[in-house]
């Protein structure tokens, strides 16, 4: 039988074995199974068996409509994403063995959440009110009111608010004032309106006496060159 001083120390040894061995540290493609670092599995793979003291770790590619994206030692590999038709979802991009599916919303829709489960109809910015940004995929329109001096009469998903018209730049006064739905009517002062139309109106009498008098004088000298004929026959 062994002295107790030396017993004591092969049982000190024993427990620093045991302790270093639980200290085992792997690397970041490793895990720890049984005190032995064991592999992980590629992307595109899943875990079949863990390794051991003589075989390394089992893997198997996943199968057709799976996929796993890391480094893993996952039994099962993910199913890819179905994008539902119905919810108004497409196919941006195909699965593959290490990426999902990628839905996308159909045009004129975008996605109504961040994980895009649905779809929502883009908002029209309606009369008095402008887009400031146009919806995308995953974003709706953002619109804004009018501010004073624009105007929308119509709903739109990219048209931004318009300008009054400037009656000074035609020359002309503002017979009404326009609002955020509504352009700036422009038109003639009453005095300039009747400056315009005088002359027009003047013209048009010129031109009828002046026709009238011409056929007056036609006749006239037609019927006297009748009569002097006449008189010399005779």
């Amino acid at each position: 039988m062994l002295p107790l001083p030396q017993l004591c120390a092969l049982w000190g040894c024993l427990l620093t074995a045991v302790h270093l061995g639980q200290c085992v540290t792997c690397s970041d493609k490793q895990y720890l199974q049984g005190g032995e670092c064991c592999d992980l599995c590629q992307p595109g793979n899943r875990l079949v068996s863990h390794c051991t003291a003589l075989e390394k770790t089992q893997c198997q590619p996943c199968d057709s409509g799976e996929f796993s994206a890391h480094w893993n030692r996952e039994i099962r590999c993910h199913q890819h994403r179905h994008c539902e038709l119905n919810q108004g979802l497409q196919v941006k991009k195909e699965g593959t063995a290490v990426s999902d599916t990628v839905c996308t919303c159909k045009e004129g829709q975008h996605c109504a959440s961040k994980e895009c489960e649905t779809c929502a109809q883009h908002t029209p910015c309606g009369p008095g009110f402008g887009v400031v940004q146009m919806a995308t995929e995953t974003t709706d329109t953002v619109c804004q009111p009018c501010p004073v001096g624009f105007f929308s009469n119509g709903s739109s998903l990219f048209e931004k608010c318009h300008p009054w018209t400037s009656c000074e730049d035609q020359k002309l006064m503002v017979l009404r004032e326009g609002t955020s739905q509504t352009d700036t009517l422009c038109g003639f002062q009453p005095r300039m309106r009747a400056l315009l139309v005088i002359p027009v109106v003047m013209v048009i009498l010129i031109t009828i006496f002046v026709v009238f008098l011409y056929i007056s004088e036609y006749s006239g000298g037609g019927s006297e060159g009748g009569f002097s004929s006449a008189e010399q026959r005779q």
